[in-house]
């Protein structure tokens, strides 16, 4: 436990002396830019608490996605359709119910506790659904999962700077996205692995006369994927977390909570930076998330792409989002992010309206690569300016609204960009059938244009407005960060202070010392 008291230490000693040199760091050469970027991402390596996080993370996030594979097959052979409708509204729904309302619970509570908690507890419901034969048992295991995954989510992205030193924040944020965006791309993957596994077991002597293939395969594979949330729990019981409370935590009353829950409401809406990074992704995500609805359409009626061709393309976008997330702390020693967080989300805007006009469909894929990489530096670039500037008490609020409005902005806009698409398919009615298209004709140039086309350009321009917001909203928090420098505030437990734009929380660190520098009392590794 010492050894784990001194890994806290060590990483957050950093921090208090990383301020002083932020103003000679752009001085510097591009090559010691990149040695100490280098440096950096070594120092976050060896962090074994942070090591164990993002290795628990990434399993975890795995066995999230092996569930969502396995778990359409299973839902769409027992209700088709309308029953993956039904299931995916179970799905949706706890970010509509209670998704800010669960970060208030996650800053009040051990983070290392609630994560470990929400792990077996989400262990224990995968293995329900290894076992439901109905729909509506389904929902509600899925249900249930979800509320789970909605506070370990926020715990889990709110406990990063606790574990790495201010200056490491960016790459550990980096290899975070990275590691979730890999095991996105890699859930089908792995799934089909599990299921293939589960066949050849099934031809064992007296397994076949358990259950049929298809059933044994399912069972197989979330029993397997259970197995996930119980090594990522063991992984974060190894971790040395900053301790909340020095002694026995106190009752949390419900009038507490509401109260945090309200607090967190206006701070969001006061502190500027927060609001701006805040309102950036509703925008973005809901303009973005057309390509989540239109992209199929798009590539049929468009690159005339299906099946593997259509996959094909979404593989670039993810591989380009992970190539911008890991490549965001080297881009960020070149590119400032006061400047280009905006000129990102622009740049992601024209690389889908770009997208959307061609119709070459190698051309295609790389546009839509260069748009993922932006994505992937907007992403990682957004979580550190929250991870630095957030105090520890206010962080798991935000990022519980971080991930509720993903999910209700993408909800949003698949119902948007499905109705806008059905409008132009009034005036333009392209069937499989009969591809019929209308033609834009400007005397030196003419262009085929489709109903999906013109709808996926609609969502590129709502994006691209969302980047000028950025760049705008942003411009002025920094103007005032650099106009007043850090200060320090009131925690939001206590009463919420009018809070001026660009105020910068204290860092976790302080926190966690008492007098002469040691650490505070009750910091351990138990959880």
């Amino acid at each position: 436990m010492d050894d784990d008291v001194d890994d806290v230490k060590k990483t957050q000693g950093g921090a208090e002396g990383s301020g002083s040199g932020e103003a000679g760091e752009d001085k510097q050469e591009p090559a010691a830019q990149v040695s100490l970027e280098l440096s950096s991402f070594r120092q976050v390596v060896r962090n074994r608490n942070f090591m164990s996080l993002w290795i628990g993370q990434g399993i975890s996030s795995m066995g999230d996605w092996v569930i969502v594979g396995i778990l359409l097959d299973s839902v769409n052979r027992l209700g088709g359709s309308t029953g993956l409708a039904i299931m995916m509204t179970f799905r949706f729904l706890p970010a509509f119910l209670f998704g800010l309302l669960a970060g208030a619970f996650v800053d009040r509570l051990e983070k290392k506790t609630l994560m470990i908690v929400c792990e077996i507890s989400r262990c224990v419901l995968v293995v329900g659904l290894a076992f439901a034969n109905s729909l509506w048992i389904i929902c509600a295991l899925v249900f249930s999962i979800e509320t789970f995954s909605l506070m370990f989510g926020p715990a889990k992205d709110s406990s990063i700077p606790d574990l790495v030193g201010k200056e490491e924040v960016m790459t550990a944020n980096s290899m975070s996205s990275t590691s979730t965006y890999l095991t996105m791309a890699l859930g089908t993957m792995v799934a089909t692995v599990i299921l293939g596994l589960a066949a050849l077991i099934y031809k064992f002597p007296l397994v076949a006369s358990i259950e049929p293939l298809d059933k044994f395969q399912h069972q197989f594979a979330f029993i397997v994927d259970a197995l996930t949330f119980i090594v990522s729990a063991m992984l974060i019981f190894t971790i040395a977390f900053p301790r909340k409370y020095s002694g026995k935590m106190p009752k949390i009353e419900r009038g507490q909570i509401w109260k945090d829950f309200k607090d967190g409401i206006g701070f969001m809406r006061t502190n500027l930076l927060t609001r701006s990074i805040l309102g950036v992704m509703i925008i973005g995500l809901i303009g973005g998330g057309s390509l989540y609805i239109l992209g199929a359409p798009f590539a049929q009626q468009v690159l005339h792409a299906v099946g593997a061709k259509f996959t094909l393309i979404i593989t670039f976008l993810m591989v380009g989002i992970v190539v911008g997330a890991a490549l965001s702390p080297v881009a960020s020693k070149y590119l400032p992010v006061q400047k280009w967080f905006g000129r990102a989300v622009v740049g992601f805007g024209i690389a889908m309206f770009v997208f959307a006009l061609i119709d070459f469909y190698p051309m295609s894929a790389v546009v839509i690569f260069i748009g993922g990489t932006m994505l992937g530096y907007l992403l990682v670039t957004a979580y550190t300016l929250l991870h630095q500037n957030l105090d520890e008490d206010i962080r798991g609020r935000v990022f519980a609204a971080f991930q509720t409005i993903m999910r209700t902005c993408f909800l949003l806009s698949m119902g948007i960009f499905a109705v806008i698409a059905a409008l132009f398919h009034v005036w333009i009615p392209w069937t499989a059938k009969k591809p019929v298209s209308k033609t834009l004709n400007i005397g030196f140039y003419s262009k085929s244009i489709y109903p999906a086309m013109l709808a996926l350009m609609v969502g590129a321009i709502v994006v691209i407005i969302g980047g000028i917001i950025a760049i705008r909203s942003l411009h002025r928090w920094f103007e005032s960060v650099e106009g007043q420098g850090p200060q320090g505030g009131e925690s939001p437990r206590g009463p919420m202070p009018e809070i001026e734009p660009g105020f910068v929380f204290i860092q976790p660190e302080k926190q966690q010392e008492g007098e002469g520098g040691e650490p505070r009392e009750g910091t351990s590794d138990s959880p």
